[in-house]
């Protein structure tokens, strides 16, 4: 679920250009079909997105969360955990609000669009703390994720 989960949220930044132009398309002239579609892969993948984050959350309450990898520090314990609340929170806030911006009032899409590039800096934090792991702490941490061991 782990790298679904990037394949989905790689998904969501060319069909988001799509509906941009698609609402700039509105003013003028009538949207091209495929940015109505890319619109409508955009709401299904984030709905996706939606879906696997909380299936992770339940089998993470189910099950419990990985054990931590052996010598890390109270502060980088707290700083993980942190980051997998922030990450977990960003990921079932994007839908939501997308879903809102979609249905009801476009208000929110520019909360929408700042929880988006919230993500992008919790993913190149989340990824350079496992780049870290790997080359400077020489743990398993990347290897955990790579393989899922729990």
């Amino acid at each position: 679920m782990h790298w679904m989960l990037l394949v989905l949220c790689l998904v969501q930044v060319p069909t988001a250009w799509a509906i941009q132009r698609t609402h700039m398309a509105h003013v003028f002239m009538k949207p091209r079909p495929i940015d109505l579609f890319l619109h409508q892969v955009h709401a299904w993948s984030g709905w996706a997105i939606l879906g696997l984050v909380m299936a992770q959350l339940v089998l993470r309450f189910t099950y419990g969360r990985p054990a931590p990898v052996p010598g890390l520090s109270p502060f980088e314990r707290m700083s993980a955990a942190a980051m997998h609340a922030a990450l977990y929170a960003v990921l079932v806030a994007l839908p939501v609000t997308g879903t809102i911006a979609m249905y009801l009032t476009f208000r929110i899409a520019p909360v929408h669009s700042l929880l988006s590039w919230t993500l992008l800096a919790l993913v190149l934090l989340h990824a350079g703390a496992a780049l870290w792991h790997h080359f400077w702490r020489r743990d398993e941490v990347l290897w955990r994720m790579i393989r899922k061991v729990r």
